[in-house]
């Protein structure tokens, strides 16, 4: 596969990723992980079913739409590792839905370490760069707005 068409597919993917997220599509979701993953942040990493993982989702969405907005894939850059693995780093955008001001843009950073194999990408590492607990709180977690 030559560089444009990895290109290509890693942003195809998260295109598939970001509208199965939004509309909470979990056969496009359960193409989109492994059976198991490692889910990390600044508290620690777990890895996580993906039968697990899908359940909650309702309920996380619920928890965060109190506070923000649905979030949108504003960059993305990524580096092959090797034949099957890729790193991806990612920004999201989203607003707080408490903002009045305008000013409640937060910015999101996620890194993921995808798979490559006969079935497509697949994700098999998921890093929050911040803790997303500090999302739903009114500063943020700090005075930057980006977590």
């Amino acid at each position: 596969m030559t560089g444009t068409s990895r290109d290509r597919e890693v942003r195809e993917f998260f295109a598939r990723f970001e509208s199965a997220s939004e509309s909470l599509d979990n056969d496009t979701l359960r193409a989109c992980f492994s059976e198991v993953f490692m889910a990390a942040d600044p508290t620690g990493a777990q890895p996580v079913p993906l039968a697990g993982f899908l359940s909650v989702l309702p309920q996380r969405k619920e928890m965060f739409a109190a506070g923000i907005g649905p979030a949108s894939l504003t960059d993305l850059t990524h580096i092959d590792l090797d034949e099957h693995y890729v790193l991806v780093h990612t920004t999201w955008t989203t607003e707080r839905r408490d903002a009045s001001d305008g000013a409640g843009s937060v910015t999101l950073l996620s890194s993921y370490i995808l798979r490559r194999s006969s079935d497509g990408l697949r994700i098999v590492f998921y890093l929050n760069h911040k803790d997303l607990a500090d999302v739903l709180r009114p500063d943020g977690g700090d005075d930057s707005g980006s977590i």
